[in-house]
């Protein structure tokens, strides 16, 4: 006889990168966009917060690898399949590296305008299929234990962080167009980016665990 079971966690560890989470690449792309809305060398600060975004995505990749391995019961994670858990981990690296990659070329000198606003519609379309993937339980295949068939469905993070995500990647890849069009100005640029870099800040492990420890200790 087949048994399901279903199980949702709540990761309140460190994050696995320990400080260098996408928490902390959150808070500096926001800090950096807000000092170019300031008009302080705009070009180059929105250069450097796509590359800042671009680390954090890669390291929020290798947290959600870290997390999938922990939320697993022990001795199952050989059985599922890397298609089920590695999507939302492959997206945000790819992402990752094509943000970094067009930050560096943007940061030389190399069409800039054309190449950050590029730059956020790929941010938004990752956190528009992460937060899709985040709302959608995972589920491993039948597997026989000493009990007999298991087949484990975990669900991530909360419907409520992926709603939020979807709606920051449409945004982003609004404000990714709107910049292309009117490219005089780096004022919608640096607001997605503060989009951005606010999703990373929520969606992090830190800080969600940061802020239950604080409602946990008021009640």
């Amino acid at each position: 006889m087949a048994t399901y079971v279903e199980g949702r966690g709540l990761a309140t560890e460190a994050e696995p990168l320990g400080l260098l989470s996408e928490g902390a690449a959150g808070i500096a792309a926001i800090v950096l966009a807000v000092i170019a809305l300031a008009g302080i060398s705009a070009p180059t600060l929105a250069a450097i917060v796509t590359i800042v975004i671009g680390v954090g995505l890669m390291v929020q990749a290798f947290n959600s690898a870290a997390e999938s391995s922990r939320v697993m019961p022990a001795g199952m994670a050989a059985s599922v399949p890397p298609a089920e858990i590695g999507g939302e981990v492959m997206v945000d690296c790819l992402t990752g590296v094509t943000g970094i990659v067009l930050g560096v070329l943007a940061l030389v000198g190399i069409n800039a305008p054309h190449l950050v606003p590029a730059a956020l519609i790929v941010f938004g379309g990752a956190l528009l299929l992460g937060g899709t993937i985040k709302m959608r339980p995972k589920s491993a295949p039948l597997a026989n234990t000493a009990a007999g068939q298991v087949q484990i469905v975990t669900s991530q993070g909360s419907g409520a962080a992926g709603g939020m995500e979807v709606m920051v990647g449409i945004a982003a890849i609004v404000l990714g167009i709107l910049s292309l069009i009117f490219m005089s100005s780096w004022v919608l640029v640096l607001v997605g980016f503060i989009a951005v870099g606010a999703a990373l800040l929520m969606v992090s492990a830190t800080f969600s665990g940061a802020v239950t420890r604080l409602f946990t200790a008021t009640a």
